[in-house]
């Protein structure tokens, strides 16, 4: 069997949960030519959410006032305008993660936040631990270190709902 892949980068990606950063987080590392829909599939997967919300990456920790929002697939054309206060909307199955970082100008320790549910707002934000130029390009984004159990998105009634 041949292996087709090519060099390309791949990024380390610290994403943690905002109300509670230190004890629930999740380390994904994603290929640069996957989309930041493929991304963000895994990351909900992995965070115990669902994907039956709006949601959107942006920049730094700014969510709402992010002057850049990467949005699930069928959004912009939903709402162009959307939320978003001002700035740029690109579509995330159709954004790679290797672009979003082109564009964001991203090294590593810097952030990016994730929305879902834009009336429950999970908030997340993810910080970019390493980028490996050595990786492949067919490497989909993989849970590979993690901490703390996933949110419960629909709690049990009895717990205040």
């Amino acid at each position: 069997m041949q292996n087709n892949s090519t060099n390309m980068a791949t990024y380390r990606f610290r994403v943690k949960y905002e109300h509670d950063p230190r004890s629930l987080w999740r380390d994904i590392i994603v290929g640069a030519d996957q989309t930041l829909d493929e991304f963000q599939s895994v990351l909900n997967s992995a965070m115990g959410l669902n994907q039956d919300h709006l949601w959107f990456f942006g920049t730094d920790q700014d969510y709402w006032d992010s002057d850049v929002q990467y949005k699930r697939l069928g959004e912009i054309e939903q709402s162009p305008d959307g939320m978003l206060r001002g700035g740029e909307v690109y579509d995330a199955g159709e954004t790679t993660v290797g672009q979003m970082a082109r564009q964001l100008d991203l090294d590593e320790r810097d952030r990016i936040c994730y929305l879902f549910d834009y009336g429950d707002e999970w908030r997340f934000y993810a910080i970019l631990k390493e980028i490996n130029e050595g990786g492949t390009s067919d490497t989909e984004p993989e849970v590979v270190k993690e901490k703390g159990e996933p949110v419960e998105q629909y709690p049990p009634p009895s717990e205040g709902w």
